[in-house]
């Protein structure tokens, strides 16, 4: 029995012994006390690791007596293992100023019109064409804020007492709680996907295409169901047609339109039941954020007014250069130089290949997007108040330059007015009318990543079949999703980490 118990803590000390010989420590700035990221730490027996995005490291260190700690804008340090220990393995970086110095005096100066046309041309020459594959990540995330729901049910042949007085009910309730309940969803997706440009006989031009190869994807609602206005007119009119009678039919129409469709509450029961069982998306759906992405990215290669390089439509100044990362870029500024630019913002240009490296850009001070109102004539009115962007480029294996993050935020603003009535399909021809306002603001973020582009073979695009359905892609389960590498952002707050 001795013996087993000896035996027992001789292993238990020979398992200390052995966790004893891994370092676990943490490095961090000494500006601001933030983990630093891929930091490379190197024993003098050149074995080591990197920490991770929090700054950690984990380091095997038998026989280890001193180590470095290096990274790109900082000043390396050297300590001995007892040193370390003493500071339980926390190591604290500078910036490396003089560095930073260097690189500011190599950066030549350059005339603002010369690095616009090297800009421009570079871009063009270099931005990856030919056969694609690659990951990415696409989230988009949507809010909606109710400022006005008034609802008015007039008199009606339709109706009795006792059922106008349920359904005006019924409308104040479905009204308070749109107000209150500040829809929000959240979409997320991960797959891979392959693109490639084809040229259209029809059209007579190039046109990118875009497939996906395999896809997961999340959506999550704060309500039971994803709100927009045109579905809450919906609803409100279904809140009125329940109380009809069910085994007849009405004609509805809106407005000054006599768009006019036979509605029964059947249909109606039948057409919910199905939107609630959808647990599932169409893959091909996805991959329109690449391409929305790809558009907004290539905006060199236009003419147009969204093209902010150039001088036809925008005005541009040289700002101070300015540090992405550890590299120092020069700055472009622009401003609208027409009334139909509607942009200003910055071009950061790699200093060596005159590529873009970053460009932000948003609505100059008084422009906005999309403005339409027609409030006394058709009851609506709409406006685009929010339209801003931030897009990174990167380098493939084949040092050509690809769109690798693109994130967009949009506003908008709208105004209905609908005036809604009820016909019954009979020669009575009984009605009833009820009107709606809405006064909605939508706020919609969509970011994509794009990783790991490489070139690939061409590949023969698949032929769409009218009469084919589409396939349908189950959503991951809430433990599925926790699982992966790219939830909640983590892919994109990794990449953006590196430009910080």
């Amino acid at each position: 029995m001795t013996k087993k118990l000896l035996c027992i803590t001789l292993f238990f000390f020979g398992c200390l012994a052995v966790q004893s010989q891994i370092a676990k420590g943490k490095i961090i700035s000494k500006t601001n006390s933030k983990p630093i990221y891929r930091a490379a730490v190197i024993t003098n027996l050149q074995t080591g690791t990197e920490s991770d995005k929090n700054g950690l490291y984990n380091l095997q260190i038998n026989k280890v007596k001193n180590i470095t700690f290096s990274c790109l804008g900082y000043v390396s340090k050297t300590f001995s293992l007892q040193d370390l220990q003493k500071q339980n393995f926390l190591v604290v970086l500078a910036e490396d100023i003089n560095q930073l110095d260097e690189i500011q005096l190599n950066l030549t100066k350059i005339n603002l019109d010369s690095l616009l046309i090297k800009t421009k041309k570079s871009m063009q020459k270099n931005f990856v064409s030919g056969a694609l594959q690659g990951n990415f990540y696409a989230r988009e995330y949507s809010e909606i804020d109710f400022e006005k729901l008034d609802l008015e049910l007039e008199k009606s042949t339709l109706l009795n007492r006792k059922s106008r007085k349920l359904a005006e009910k019924e409308l104040t309730e479905y009204a308070n709680k749109l107000r209150g309940s500040n829809p929000k969803v959240t979409s997320e997706f991960f797959g891979v996907l392959k693109a490639q440009k084809k040229y259209s006989e029809k059209w007579k031009r190039h046109f990118n295409f875009t497939e996906i190869d395999t896809i997961e994807g999340i959506t999550f609602f704060n309500n039971d169901k994803d709100i927009t206005i045109e579905k809450a007119q919906k609803k409100l009119q279904n809140i009125v047609l329940k109380h009809l009678d069910t085994n007849k039919t009405y004609k509805i129409s809106s407005g000054l339109f006599r768009l006019e469709d036979s509605l029964s509450l059947k249909e109606i029961v039948r057409e919910t039941d199905s939107l609630s069982k959808n647990n599932s998306f169409d893959k091909n759906n996805s991959k329109y954020y690449y391409n929305d992405a790809l558009k907004n990215a290539t905006f060199f290669k236009s003419e147009s007014k969204t093209n902010f390089l150039s001088r036809k439509y925008y005005d541009h100044y040289l700002a101070k250069n300015e540090i992405l990362g550890s590299k120092l870029f020069y700055c472009i500024s622009f401003e609208p130089r027409k009334s139909k630019s509607k942009f200003s913002g910055k071009i950061y240009v790699d200093p060596n290949t005159y590529t873009i490296k970053k460009i932000t850009y948003s609505f100059a001070e008084g422009k906005k997007g999309l403005n339409l109102n027609l409030k006394w004539l058709l009851g609506i009115k709409a406006s685009e108040n929010i339209n801003s962007a931030t897009i990174f480029y990167e380098k493939n294996s084949n040092d050509s330059i690809y769109v690798s993050y693109f994130k967009e935020t949009l506003g908008n603003y709208a105004y209905i007015h609908r005036p809604i009535k009820f016909k019954e399909n009979s020669k009575e021809k009984q009605k009833v009318k009820f009107d709606i306002k809405i006064e909605v603001n939508v706020l919609s973020n969509k970011e994509i990543l794009v990783s790991d582009l490489i070139a690939i073979e061409k590949f023969a695009l698949k032929q769409k079949n009218k009469k084919e359905t589409s396939k349908k892609i189950p959503y991951l389960t809430l433990n599925e999703y926790n699982t992966t590498n790219w939830k909640n952002r983590e892919l994109i707050i990794d990449y953006l980490k590196h430009y910080e």
